[in-house]
């Protein structure tokens, strides 16, 4: 899950590298390096941290003419200074910088070790820079696809020679990377974002690509032999990042939200639903609809699946990183629906290696046009929720929701859904209109060390969102339950006032769950009810505009994320970049 970032030729290294790491590192910040090469001369500056410390200890300008750079998530070692990228050969022939996880590291290291090499770092980048040196006998690329051919596991690289100040040489395995062509220079980085104030025109690599970038062009092989990659085109307004007077990424992105729906409703309904037809189709005929996500986007199959299931079609959702290696028969005629922000998760990944390998139609919704997952699926479908750089997934969940009931709605012809999902914007709309309430709630609540998050039905599956987005940025233990599973178990946990976020926005289950929330308020439980107005009763501590029931997780899940985000203000979190985690999750 880190980021890298690379360029050769006419470049301003230092704003173009610094610059480009910060707009990578929601995909990890534990530590930070750039190296730059001026004809034999090789800069190399790394350290632990975020990229703006790394930036104060950088001289004024980093003149040469090609140059890489890393932030890092760490995996193999711990986030310090000899573990942080790049990573220098042992005879300094070769700095590199590496995205991914060598499933063989052990076994290469003991192999190099016999050879004479000694090692610096904890990692397993390490051994790639040392095996490419290894292998090196003057061709750079005879070294990397030997390289290649050595290595387990996945891996996107950027490599310097050091004898070769005028080429930056790259290769990739099951992590993503792609190629910017400039005037006078050619870039390279894990994320379009990176290089889009440099470029409009990127070639996305494939796995098993390797090869080299010039000021004035590259080449690109496989196996071997030279290949063509499409350059495609991706404009900078879907990558605006300015914070535009939000203090945070977070709050900004909630408040994109109304937006982010009257947009989907933009593209796929004009006089009609606008969906693939041959989709459609295969979707009607399939015996079964399943689900793969993790986190966030698996919540959003849960829904998914209620959405699937009322129009009588055998629904199911699994998590990917458990689906990917036990791949179990979910029927004769399956048709499955992969959900990613990111569109390069490693486990979603695997799962559609295995689904593709047995010829089985596949939808990937993702944010991320160009990605992995989506140049590879059957069929594709864009959130068009913008750029998301906050860690913690807040207005991609609600462009998930939507789209999948417009999906649901054109499978059965429902023209409804526009007016219901207009219905939802104007009742978020009206919550982020002020939002004071669950501040101030959200304050008094800053202590608060463990949380339960309890509905039925589709409350249950907000409850779970709301959970997940608690632990995530405000660093709460937070667990989320069936009203009708407390007690058998959970309600043992329950002592004075541990906090209680209780969600009714279903008629039939109203009562059964108020019935929960007393019996949890009589062991001195802090409730905090969230409720759709239709059910507010008194003692409520926070409603929102009515919306249709199968729309109601998506202002209930709103309140959950501003009161994530309050509380975790209220302790001075770093709320857009938490602890331990990146947001584009490419190693298992």
């Amino acid at each position: 899950m880190c980021g890298i970032v690379g360029g050769v030729g006419k470049i301003d290294f230092r704003n173009y590298l610094i610059n480009g790491l910060k707009k990578l590192d929601y995909r990890g910040y534990d530590s930070a390096g750039v190296a730059v090469l001026d004809h034999k001369h090789l800069f190399l500056k790394k350290m632990p941290g975020k990229v703006e410390e790394l930036s104060a200890c950088l001289p004024a300008s980093l003149p040469g003419t090609v140059g890489i750079a890393h932030t890092r998530w760490a995996t193999h070692g711990e986030p310090n200074e000899r573990n942080a990228h790049p990573h220098i050969s042992m005879k300094r022939k070769f700095a590199l910088v590496h995205n991914g996880v060598i499933e063989n590291f052990k076994a290469i290291k003991k192999d190099l070790f016999k050879h004479g090499y000694g090692f610096l770092s904890d990692t397993d980048s390490e051994i790639v820079v040392d095996l490419l040196e290894y292998n090196y006998h003057g061709d750079v690329l005879a070294a990397i696809k030997k390289t290649m051919g050595e290595l387990e596991g996945s891996y996107a690289c950027a490599i310097i020679h050091a004898d070769e100040p005028n080429r930056l040489y790259f290769m990739k395995n099951a992590s993503p990377l792609l190629l910017g062509k400039g005037e006078g220079a050619n870039y390279l980085a894990s994320d379009a974002g990176a290089m889009i104030g440099l470029t409009e025109s990127f070639v996305d690599l494939e796995d098993g690509d390797y090869g080299y970038l010039e000021p004035d062009g590259y080449a690109i092989f496989a196996d071997g032999n030279p290949v063509e990659r499409e350059i495609v085109a991706r404009s900078k307004d879907f990558y605006d990042d300015d914070l535009h007077g939000y203090p945070h990424y977070m709050i900004k992105e909630i408040h994109e939200i109304p937006s982010v729906l009257r947009r989907l409703l933009d593209n796929y309904l004009d006089d009609g639903f606008v969906f693939d037809k041959n989709m459609l189709s295969m979707i009607k005929m399939a015996s079964s609809v399943h689900f793969l996500a993790c986190g966030t986007s698996f919540y959003a199959c849960k829904v998914g699946v209620k959405y699937f299931r009322s129009i009588g079609k055998r629904s199911g959702a699994s998590i990917a990183s458990e689906w990917a290696y036990d791949p179990y028969d979910i029927g004769e005629n399956p048709f499955f629906i992969i959900l990613s922000q990111s569109g390069e998760t490693a486990d979603l990944i695997k799962c559609q290696k295995v689904i593709n390998d047995n010829n089985l139609p596949n939808l990937v919704v993702t944010n991320s046009k160009g990605s992995t997952l989506e140049r590879k699926a059957t069929f594709s479908s864009l959130l068009y929720a913008g750029v998301e750089v906050a860690v913690a997934s807040t207005k991609s969940y609600l462009a998930q929701i939507a789209y999948l009931a417009l999906l649901v709605a054109s499978l059965k012809s429902d023209g409804r859904v526009e007016g219901d999902i207009r219905t939802l914007i104007s009742s978020i709309e009206k919550i982020l209109a002020d939002d004071s309430k669950i501040k101030k709630l959200a304050y008094e609540r800053k202590d608060a060390t463990d949380a339960f998050y309890v509905g039925r039905g589709y409350d249950y599956l907000a409850a779970l969102e709301g959970a997940l987005k608690m632990k995530e940025v405000a660093y709460v233990h937070a667990e989320a339950y069936p009203g009708g599973e407390l007690k058998h178990g959970p309600i043992a946990l329950i002592q004075k006032g541990t906090l209680v976020v209780g969600y009714i926005t279903d008629a039939e289950k109203e009562a059964s769950s108020r019935n929960n929330f007393v019996e949890l308020a009589s062991r001195g439980a802090d409730i905090l009810v969230v409720s759709d107005e239709k059910y507010t009763r008194e003692g409520d501590l926070l409603s929102f505009p009515a919306v249709p029931e199968y729309l109601g997780v998506g202002p209930s899940v709103v309140i959950s994320q501003l009161l994530a985000y309050y509380l975790a203000e209220a302790k001075g979190l770093p709320i857009d970049k938490p602890r331990n985690l990146a947001k584009s999750v490419t190693v298992e």
